[in-house]
């Protein structure tokens, strides 16, 4: 084929505008074809939360046991009870999840997540279902 003929001119259209189609229709079949959604980040192993003087047991977080809850997004807590980096929210306090901050965001006996309603952190008898002797 040569590029300094009419011929091999028409050629070499042809033969681009042949790739261009496939590349579009491919780019077109690749967003086009099924997808599981966004890409989820990695749920980040538990934490344990240092004691408190006062505490009754040590208080371990597990974000994988908030997401089979039915908590799916990470802003969900993040930002408007907590911040992203651990260790930026200040000290867990009961008496800050009592007034409705922290965990007590959620964790307040009204708030449904699914067909379930949060147990409250004011109610003793809901103390071993986070702090472990």
């Amino acid at each position: 084929m040569n590029p300094h003929t009419p011929h091999g001119r028409t050629l070499i259209v042809r033969s681009l505008g042949f790739c261009t189609l496939l590349l579009v229709a491919g780019l077109v079949a690749g967003l086009l074809a099924p997808s599981d959604g966004p890409a989820q980040p990695k749920t980040p192993d538990p934490f344990a939360f240092p004691q408190g003087k006062d505490s009754p047991g040590k208080v371990t977080f597990d974000h994988a046991k908030h997401r089979e809850a039915g908590v799916d997004k990470c802003t969900a807590c993040h930002i408007k009870a907590f911040k992203f980096k651990k260790g930026e929210t200040g000290p867990l306090t009961m008496a800050k999840m009592k007034a409705g901050e922290q965990c007590g965001v959620c964790h307040n006996g009204k708030t449904q997540v699914g067909t379930k309603v949060v147990f409250t952190t004011d109610d003793k008898a809901n103390c071993e279902r986070c702090h472990k002797k």
